[in-house]
């Protein structure tokens, strides 16, 4: 019973702070889109849906979430809310399409506020900004919906609901590792990389078999680890690094995992570049703490990047090995880059006429890293 009073009081304590501190407009950096299902005006509920591109559970509940929203197009808005950098939702976007209204909180304010620590989670209020409910999307079922909204009178606009925040605006401040390298374990699915270089860090998101691929900027087939090492992590590397370090090994050290080299032969995509024709960094500027890559469906730009950066992008999307010259000064020197890769041919041609870049897609034969616990 005493434990009963304290949670009762618990909740009460939040949902009266809260309903408290919603009264100002719930706070978004900037919305990529707004819902394609539900009206932005005179709604009686909102729910603020908290994802992530790299959370799996958090993509699934979006799908759930898609259908209540058609169930109640004209009282319910929903929003998904990531504090993701806002070119990594947009190629993700790009892949997998969403009817739901997506706004970023770039810097967190509003996951801050609501002290959001694990996803998916989400926040249902009424129209005047208090908390009505508040758990993951899958629970939230279209019977707590209706039965909210028989108890609302009142209706408000999405524009006076949230506000949007420019950054300059925000003045929070972001997480800065104290460590050379931080290693957090993450326990929820995370479906893809995420990549965060900002100016004071490096931060990596998602299973180490992704992470390492990352690192060391090859096919992620070529990083082979046993299945109960391949877990989700959450990464800060602290700047400055010394450029000339491999982060792969560092990280790898780290963890106290020990490496075996052997090369394996497959197609694969070769680059020759005998006279190079590469753009300077100055044809695409995308500014500061932004992703450096934007992958369509069927063209590659990239600000500020190597060919090694390049190619490992390829490897991705084309799903085989890249092999690039061993010349560092070609492999690892900075170039904007804009480039058809879907149609081999067009793609050879792209190469070859903008950045004096043979690519010859032929049998190859290439490293592949096994990595495991090192024996006692």
């Amino acid at each position: 019973m005493e434990l009963y009073k304290k949670n009762l009081f618990g909740l009460l304590s939040f949902l009266v702070c809260f309903s408290i501190n919603a009264q100002n407009q719930i706070k978004v950096s900037e919305f990529l889109q707004e819902s394609n299902i539900a009206t932005p005006d005179n709604n009686k509920l909102y729910f603020v849906d908290f994802w992530a591109t790299w959370c799996g559970p958090c993509i699934t509940a979006k799908e759930h979430l898609g259908v209540l929203q058609k169930q109640f197009p004209k009282d319910l808005y929903i929003v998904s809310m990531t504090k993701e950098n806002p070119l990594t939702v947009e190629r993700f976007l790009e892949r997998k399409p969403a009817e739901l209204a997506i706004a970023i909180d770039y810097n967190g304010e509003t996951h801050k506020e609501f002290n959001v620590t694990a996803i998916p989670d989400g926040v249902l209020f009424n129209s005047k900004g208090k908390v009505l409910w508040r758990g993951g999307a899958p629970d939230l079922k279209a019977n707590i919906v209706a039965k909210f909204l028989k108890q609302q009178t009142s209706n408000t606009s999405l524009s006076a609901f949230f506000e949007v925040v420019t950054e300059e605006e925000d003045f929070n401040e972001e997480y800065i590792p104290k460590e050379a390298l931080e290693i957090k374990p993450l326990s929820v699915e995370v479906e893809d990389l995420s990549v965060v270089d900002a100016d004071n860090y490096l931060k990596l998101t998602g299973s180490l078999t992704r992470i390492v691929s990352y690192l060391a900027k090859i096919y992620k087939n070529q990083i082979v680890l046993d299945e109960e090492l391949d877990t989700n992590y959450e990464i800060y590397f602290k700047k400055p690094f010394n450029e000339n370090e491999n982060l792969a090994v560092k990280l790898i050290t780290e963890m106290k995992l020990g490496i075996n080299r052997k090369y394996s032969e497959g197609e694969g995509i070769s680059f020759v570049v005998t006279t190079p024709r590469f753009w300077g960094t100055d044809q695409i500027d995308w500014g500061k703490n932004n992703a450096k890559y934007l992958v369509g469906d069927s063209q590659i730009k990239a600000d500020n990047v190597s060919l090694k950066d390049i190619a490992y992008q390829l490897s991705y999307v084309l799903d085989m090995p890249i092999i690039v010259p061993d010349d560092n000064e070609i492999s690892l020197s900075l170039h904007d880059w804009d480039f058809h890769y879907k149609f081999f041919q067009l793609m050879q041609t792209d190469l070859e006429d903008n950045f004096g870049i043979t690519a010859e897609k032929k049998i190859v034969s290439y490293p592949v890293y096994h990595i495991q616990k090192n024996t006692p």
